[in-house]
């Protein structure tokens, strides 16, 4: 019986339990190959070894038993279709996960350079390449509170749908006018800072851009509650300097509650795009 394996052998050489053997028995995936006719035990052999590697590179694979059931009595061109498939699969995954740090890096890089306390509440003028983002409208007549988590929770559903995880980041638009004319926060839409090319076709209609340029930014500590007056002070200083901006003022989330242990610890940039001067051609004659 030099070439015949007991199950519990089988199960110390494979580094598979008794359990998971018992039931591959069971469902006619792997059957022992011999059977004692006096005490009925039964053996494996060692030319099942191959076979039961197979299985276990199989399930690692992620195919379910049923299949690789099937598979087992497959020829070799169904297993180069099947490796060719999971390898698509993994290609995958890897693009995904290659995405995920670079957001993920991009996020931490932003976390540090707005933890620094000296650009804490100064006000400054940055250039920013053109950004995708992924927005919602927000819902009329409803609560502050209520309106924006319910925006926020349509754009984690939408980034999960793609990217398996929500890494927070929701923004919110602000209309200048809106907030001179009735002197209060009024949103316009949520959104999140996103990579474009790995949101599907049917999420286009909710993905648009901030344009390149200048900004005119200042970022503000604590709860979205009282942006009111950092806001203000914003728009105060454009005023005193008289700088022409456009209509709209990005909330951008450094530290957004994903991040952060208590409201105090948010961190939030205002960001105001300057306009660009028109140029009269005939001065330049």
């Amino acid at each position: 019986m030099n070439n015949y394996f007991s199950i519990g052998e089988m199960s110390k050489l494979h580094k598979i339990s008794i359990q998971t053997l018992r039931y591959y028995d069971q469902i006619d995936l792997f059957k022992p190959l011999h059977v004692n006719k006096e005490n009925c035990y039964r053996y494996y052999s060692i030319s099942q070894f191959s076979q039961l590697d197979l299985i276990k590179y199989l399930k690692c694979l992620g195919m379910p038993l049923k299949e690789i059931k099937v598979k087992l009595n497959g020829n070799n061109e169904e297993m180069l279709q099947l490796l060719d498939n999971k390898i698509d699969i993994v290609n995958s995954k890897i693009r995904e996960l290659e995405i995920i740090k670079k957001v993920l890096t991009k996020k931490k890089e932003t976390i540090e350079n707005g933890l620094k306390e000296n650009e804490i509440g100064r006000i400054s003028r940055k250039y920013f390449q053109t950004r995708s983002i992924l927005s919602v409208d927000y819902e009329k007549e409803l609560s502050y509170e209520r309106t924006l988590e319910l925006a926020r929770r349509k754009i984690a559903n939408m980034m999960e749908e793609n990217l398996s995880i929500f890494y927070g980041g929701v923004s919110g638009l602000i209309n200048t006018n809106d907030f001179l004319n009735n002197e209060k926060v009024h949103y316009k839409k949520s959104f999140v800072i996103i990579e474009k090319n790995i949101f599907n076709t049917k999420l286009k209609p909710y993905i648009s851009e901030i344009p390149s340029g200048e900004f005119i930014c200042m970022s503000y500590k604590g709860s979205y509650k009282n942006n009111y007056k950092h806001i203000k002070k914003l728009m105060d200083y454009i005023e005193y300097k008289r700088i022409p901006v456009e209509q709209y003022i990005y909330e951008i989330c450094i530290i957004d509650p994903l991040s952060a242990t208590s409201e105090d610890d948010l961190l939030t940039e205002l960001q105001i795009k300057v306009k660009k001067r028109d140029i009269d051609l005939r001065c330049l004659v």
